[in-house]
């Protein structure tokens, strides 16, 4: 028994098409460029994706900060923190609360080389601090792996002006694994570490993740938490809500923080999601525009197979009766179409791989982007040729249903 494309000559397709130099050419460039993009695109869209879904270590979902300034001669940074913060964990609908001026998603904070062996230029390890008190952890949702938490006399309450330099520290388990190489996190606490190559801290404890307050390369998991808050006239609460009354409980501490101070204004209230839809929004934005350039491309390059494919039904009107009144059958004429799509979509592809290829050296160059896995020339090379027949689909069904009276007839 023959299979229908066991009797498709191939020779004379390939030969009728390349007939067709302009239309063909502008077909393969469209195939060929609707590849680059798609491969290159999805690959982009992948990356983004993966930094939208990253977890930052804090309960994203019941946290929300606010600002409290003082504007007064006579307004008390530090009495005022202290009030605030000791009233606010007595409120029945918060978990805790801490002051502090970074947190994931702030874009605030400093930056700390950190060493095992200070004055060595080895095993340096860069990683973002954060200034908590002993309910710090607590009031971001922590996991404390290994160690302890601060007590409260190991906290330092500090002025900007004051550089007094803790003792102890808790470090995340990217900057245990990165200093110590190991991930038995217990053996890691009570080992000493120099920050900047100056202060010597003893690592207190360990949490499993927390993400620093802006999005350095390859290092937005390495972070230290130190026992210290800075008093300024303007603070930053970092309050947890009990799940599922985080909208009520802004309201009341709202009301409480504005009525409880006339000193001070509050201002900046915002909930951690909220904050991290602001952060994300280029890479929103970049998947949004990506997305629709893709789909745009598609939709042209299916219209432009259609339309050669429509073309050639409408040319070859004659020819296809001929062929059915010899004896060619309804699933001859629909697989000489396909294969004529098939020809046509590999040969755009061949240029395609060299495209994409190409765009991906651009990017990397210009935009210091990762190179392109060859499995996204895949899905994008899949994704053509699915695109291809369901675009030749309909002007092969045309094609296969003339009569070849009909066709004999009408020229």
């Amino acid at each position: 028994m023959n299979l229908p494309f066991s009797r498709i000559a191939f020779r004379p397709i390939i030969s009728t098409l390349f007939r067709q130099k302009y239309a063909m050419t502008m077909l393969f460039l469209q195939i060929a460029l609707t590849l680059a993009v798609i491969s290159n695109g999805l690959f982009i869209i992948s990356q983004r994706l993966d930094i939208l879904q990253r977890p930052s270590g804090i309960d994203e979902s019941n946290i929300f900060v606010l600002t409290s300034s003082g504007f007064t001669e006579n307004f008390n940074p530090k009495t005022s923190m202290q009030t605030d913060l000791a009233e606010l964990r007595q409120m029945p609908n918060i978990i805790n609360a801490v002051a502090t001026y970074s947190f994931p998603f702030s874009g605030s904070g400093d930056w700390d080389e950190l060493q095992t062996l200070a004055g060595s230029d080895q095993n340096t390890v860069p990683a973002a601090s954060y200034k908590l008190d002993e309910n710090g952890i607590d009031a971001l949702g922590l996991s404390l792996l290994a160690g302890e938490n601060f007590t409260a006399s190991e906290v330092l309450w500090q002025t900007e002006d004051n550089k007094t330099f803790p003792s102890v520290a808790i470090i995340t388990t990217s900057v245990a694994t990165d200093l110590f190489n190991t991930t038995d996190w217990a053996s890691v606490v009570g080992k000493s570490i120099y920050i900047n190559d100056i202060h010597s801290v003893v690592v207190k404890g360990i949490v499993l993740q927390l993400q620093a307050p802006w999005d350095p390369v390859e290092q937005i998991e390495n972070s230290i938490i130190y026992p210290r808050v800075v008093t300024r006239n303007s603070a930053r609460y970092l309050i947890r809500a009990k799940p599922s009354m985080l909208q009520e409980t802004i309201a009341d501490v709202e009301q409480y923080l504005g009525m409880s101070n006339q000193q001070r204004m509050i201002r900046k209230v915002e909930s951690i999601k909220t904050i991290r839809k602001q952060v994300y929004g280029p890479d929103i934005a970049a998947i949004t525009i990506l997305l629709v350039v893709i789909t745009a491309l598609s939709i042209i390059s299916a219209m432009g197979i259609a339309g050669m494919a429509s073309f050639n039904v409408i040319k070859r009107h004659k020819q296809i009766g001929i062929r059915r009144a010899l004896g060619a059958n309804k699933v001859d004429i629909l697989s000489h179409f396909f294969v004529e799509n098939i020809i046509q979509t590999t040969g755009g592809i061949f240029i395609g791989c060299i495209f994409a290829l190409g765009l991906n050296v651009f990017l990397v160059a210009q935009y210091a982007l990762p190179k392109l896995p060859l499995t996204y020339i895949f899905i994008g090379i899949f994704c053509l040729y699915l695109l291809g027949i369901l675009a030749t689909l309909k002007p092969a069904l045309k094609a296969m249903n003339i009569s070849p009276a009909e066709a004999t007839r009408s020229q």
